[in-house]
């Protein structure tokens, strides 16, 4: 279902404009059900991560997270978060207070997505892959032109003139979603897609009415 509250969720965010890199990779504790993550090539200390500060780690194999609240050179500890050998981990050394602050900025900005989504009656339909990665993108890049987030080296700032970029980016991106030259709905094709007469297929109705609209066209 399309006009969610955000498309992106912090971390994504977070990495994209390098204000923290992400830690990823897997347990290698050769066990099972361990109450803690173990990496032996981590270095966990090392890269920002610290316990009770609201930083989530994330068990992506088993679809669980929970705020960290251990961290040693090559584990981590997580409520809720259980661990079997192999289990594929990702984490973000951004803390509760930040990814509360990108969360409310990507809540606001995801509303000039919703409205060109909603003026154009893709609402109630189900978001391509790559789609809904389009509108991440597009969520994460709209918020860093207004929050005030570090960018590369620590100290460093996003000037005027690079938010300005960015909104001129998110706003011609928005342009094709309105005039559907880029539709986001499984199936839609849009009407720059290239479309080969008697072969044109459209699993939806926004996608017949493109194919239609290019043949007359």
């Amino acid at each position: 279902m399309a006009c969610l509250e955000r498309y992106a969720q912090a971390w994504q965010y977070a990495s994209f404009f390098a204000v923290a890199p992400i830690q990823s990779g897997v347990d290698d504790s050769g066990g099972a059900g361990n109450a803690f993550l173990t990496n032996s090539q981590g270095d966990f200390e090392q890269a920002g991560l610290r316990p009770n500060e609201g930083m989530v780690l994330y068990n992506l194999t088993q679809s669980t997270n929970g705020p960290i609240t251990a961290v040693t050179l090559t584990t981590l500890t997580a409520t809720g978060v259980t661990w079997d050998d192999g289990d594929t981990f990702r984490t973000v050394a951004i803390n509760g207070s930040q990814i509360a602050t990108i969360e409310m900025y990507l809540g606001i900005t995801a509303g000039n997505i919703n409205a060109t989504l909603a003026s154009v009656g893709a609402c109630d339909c189900t978001l391509s892959a790559w789609g809904l990665q389009h509108l991440e993108k597009l969520n994460i890049i709209e918020t860093g032109a207004y929050h005030f987030a570090t960018c590369g080296m620590p100290g460093q700032h996003l000037d005027t003139n690079d938010k300005r970029l960015l909104l001129e980016q998110v706003n011609l991106h928005l342009g094709d979603l309105l005039s559907g030259k880029v539709e986001v709905c499984e199936g839609a094709t849009g009407s720059t897609y290239p479309v080969i007469g008697w072969a044109s297929q459209a699993l939806t109705p926004f996608g017949a009415a493109e194919i239609i609209a290019n043949e007359i066209g």
